[in-house]
């Protein structure tokens, strides 16, 4: 009936949801770490030192009792100050560490002044270093460390393409974002029901105060990168499995670039399925469909000549 983290009352997140969840998703200590978890993903803005331990113990630690991280918006303004009293619980014990600081040594004097017990660990200089790289990260990836409902990777990269900037996209009515390639009314009515919540806004305007650009370079405005005459122009193709020489991301960029549509799921619409191993139940569903199956080398082709290249 309850949260178990927060306490608060259970409820469906929208009319007719069969599950429950817990609403309190700005302050729940939980879900914000679960959020900021996500921001620190491969699939988001892929920072290291904020994975599972490290999103706890910003949002969760034992000490300070007001953690560094109250909602994410603050996540880019971190500072070493911030990060150095931080106290946790080793995980399946009831130890003690600081983290983001360690016992001075005679060698720190001159790089670390005014401590005469601790000076900031290797940690703390790592995170504060990966934050500051992760601002020059593709637009499309701050789209998906949002956590905005549905935006995953290939929503995330069809709306960075064609409207270029966050202000552009929420300056886009619900029929301009839907009919995008890639997004449709679903993910259009979650991008402005997440707007629409002023602590969400909050975020976007703290991390472009502390340096998050939220545009693309160059881009032209909205519909300009579309590659309309590409060697993919009409054409569906799903990336799946380890495909050589592409990551996910890159399977997907390189189909986006050749003005394909990059899908995520196997229909009777998809006219390549780009498989490697590992490629699972997508590959069974191609197969069924009779669809055109090909390997990672078919795949450079492809997306390099077009389909005639495979003929």
């Amino acid at each position: 009936k309850n949260c178990p983290v927060c306490g608060t009352p259970l409820a469906p997140a929208k009319e007719g949801d069969a599950d429950l969840r817990c609403p309190n998703a700005r302050s729940c200590p939980a879900q914000l770490r679960g959020r900021v978890e996500h921001i620190g993903g491969r699939g988001a803005l892929d920072v290291e030192g904020l994975g599972e331990v490290g999103a706890a113990a910003l949002t969760q630690p034992l000490f300070p009792e007001v953690p560094p991280l109250v909602t994410e918006a603050g996540l880019f303004g971190l500072t070493i100050n911030d990060l150095y009293p931080i106290q946790v619980r080793v995980w399946g014990s009831d130890n003690v560490e600081t983290p983001y600081r360690r016992r001075r040594q005679k060698k720190d004097a001159d790089a670390f002044p005014g401590d005469t017990e601790y000076v900031p660990s290797s940690a703390a200089l790592k995170l504060i270093d990966e934050l500051e790289k992760a601002k020059s990260k593709d637009l499309w990836r701050f789209l998906v460390a949002l956590s905005i409902r549905h935006v995953g990777p290939v929503a995330a990269r069809a709306l960075a393409s064609y409207f270029g900037s966050l202000t552009a996209i929420r300056a886009a009515s619900r029929d301009e974002l839907a009919a995008v390639e890639g997004v449709g009314p679903i993910i259009a009515d979650a991008l402005l029901d997440w707007f629409a919540v002023d602590w969400h806004v909050e975020i976007v305007e703290r991390w472009a105060a502390d340096g998050v650009p939220w545009a693309i370079p160059d881009h032209n405005g909205p519909g300009s990168n579309v590659v309309a005459d590409g060697v993919l122009a009409g054409v569906t193709v799903v990336a799946t499995g380890s495909l050589e020489g592409y990551s996910r991301e890159e399977a997907q960029e390189a189909i986006l670039r050749a003005g394909g549509k990059a899908a995520s799921s196997v229909s009777k619409k998809t006219d390549f399925v780009a498989a490697g191993p590992g490629a699972g139940s997508k590959l069974g569903k191609a197969e069924e469909l009779g669809l055109r199956i090909i390997d990672a080398a078919q795949f450079k082709l492809l997306v390099e000549q077009g389909p005639s290249a495979l003929d």
